[in-house]
């Protein structure tokens, strides 16, 4: 809502610069309140096993997977809503490098690491942990944190709430495939961002 009313609002409140730190800060304390529900910190995304060649080869199947549905969701998007997703939040990136190098840092960050710690560990684990730690619960789940991923992104319009929540069931996807890991879903977010970002840059 934050990020909304700041690229939206004539006016924005004072509030929406911070809605990043904001952000940050809820994820911590949700992370140290799911574990101190019983949730072992492994389980929290960083595992002792790191899987090079399987985890990379899950990313890529992730960055495929959004290249496509992005590409097939365009013509649809813009029949439906008349328009395709709002990116005039980034809009500062084209032809500026040093506003490339920013965001490059933002999304291997906040975005890549951040939002896959916050919506696929703390947000999908602590919902299919308060159902049950079953199947069932983590298919609920895993549909629940899409649509709020979705919902998050509202600044890019309609039609980002329903790309960015089709990429939340890829990388929550992604994260049930790694058995709970971080890895290929963050490799891949930043990956997808990062060729959007080239793209943005490159459009100037």
């Amino acid at each position: 809502m934050l990020r909304f009313y700041n690229l939206h609002a004539e006016n924005p409140p004072l509030l929406t610069a911070y809605s990043t730190l904001i952000y940050i800060g809820v994820t911590i304390i949700a992370a140290v309140l799911l574990s101190r529900t019983g949730v072992p910190m492994k389980r929290l995304g960083f595992g002792p096993t790191f899987q090079p060649a399987r985890f990379l080869v899950l990313a890529a199947i992730g960055v495929g997977l959004i290249q496509l549905t992005g590409l097939l969701l365009d013509p649809v998007s813009e029949r439906v809503f008349g328009e395709t997703r709002d990116l005039a939040r980034f809009s500062d990136v084209a032809g500026s490098p040093s506003a490339l190098i920013k965001l490059m840092a933002l999304n291997w960050t906040v975005a890549a690491f951040g939002e896959e710690l916050a919506f696929r560990i703390v947000l999908m684990r602590g919902i299919a942990f308060s159902l049950g730690d079953s199947r069932t619960a983590f298919g609920i789940a895993l549909v629940v944190q899409a649509v709020v991923f979705g919902l998050v992104h509202a600044y890019q319009g309609p039609a980002g709430i329903l790309g960015t929540g089709i990429n939340g069931l890829i990388f929550g996807g992604l994260t049930l495939a790694a058995r709970g890991s971080i890895w290929p879903a963050a490799i891949a977010h930043g990956s997808s961002n990062t060729i959007g970002i080239l793209g943005l840059y490159l459009a100037s």
